[in-house]
């Protein structure tokens, strides 16, 4: 097997990084993007890393850029630039990569529901609404799906679907607390 030293001195930035040991970090981030500078995953995590600084946000978002021009059909990185984009409080465009990366890969279900969270944030409820159902056909089994599903369809004004998922999620989580909220306060409003 060939050891490849980009995807090494990029586990070591990210590892360094997650010791909050940031400057050595950057070092390794910097080392993998010399070794091979279309390296993708460094261009992300590099990214990520500058991120933090609210000084370099600039250049952060350069090096999201850059990864999005080399892999424009690559899911995660439509997915992180969106994370970015959401911490900057850039909701619409942070909405629009979620969705690519959801397009990109629809049997992924954490990026269906980040897609459709990101379109709810962004007040695009009609599209949050088919990625939450998209999600929730994706994993029925799994409460969280019908909870979210219920919240949209319950902001969506579909009190009657929005009650069905919420005890459906119940069904499957007896007791969650975050459904249980949400069907008392769609009880009130049907009252």
């Amino acid at each position: 097997m060939e050891i490849k030293p980009q995807s090494v001195y990029n586990l070591l930035g990210e590892t360094l990084s997650r010791l909050q040991q940031y400057a050595e970090a950057e070092r390794w981030f910097q080392a993998s993007l010399a070794s091979q500078p279309d390296h993708v995953p460094a261009h992300i995590t590099y990214g990520k890393l500058l991120a933090r600084n609210s000084s370099r946000v600039l250049e952060a978002e350069r090096w999201f850029l850059r990864a999005r021009r080399l892999a424009p059909d690559d899911p995660s990185v439509h997915h992180h630039y969106g994370l970015f984009l959401t911490s900057q409080g850039r909701l619409v465009e942070a909405a629009e990569e979620q969705l690519r990366a959801a397009e990109l890969l629809r049997s992924d279900y954490e990026l269906s529901v980040a897609a459709a969270s990101a379109l709810r944030q962004a007040d695009r409820r009609d599209e949050a609404e088919v990625w939450y159902r998209h999600a929730a056909n994706l994993r029925p089994h799994e409460a969280r799906s019908h909870t979210n599903l219920g919240a949209i369809l319950h902001l969506n004004g579909k009190y009657k679907q929005a009650a069905a998922a919420y005890k459906e999620a119940l069904r499957l989580q007896p007791g969650d607390a975050t459904t249980i909220t949400n069907l008392h306060k769609l009880a009130a409003i049907l009252a």
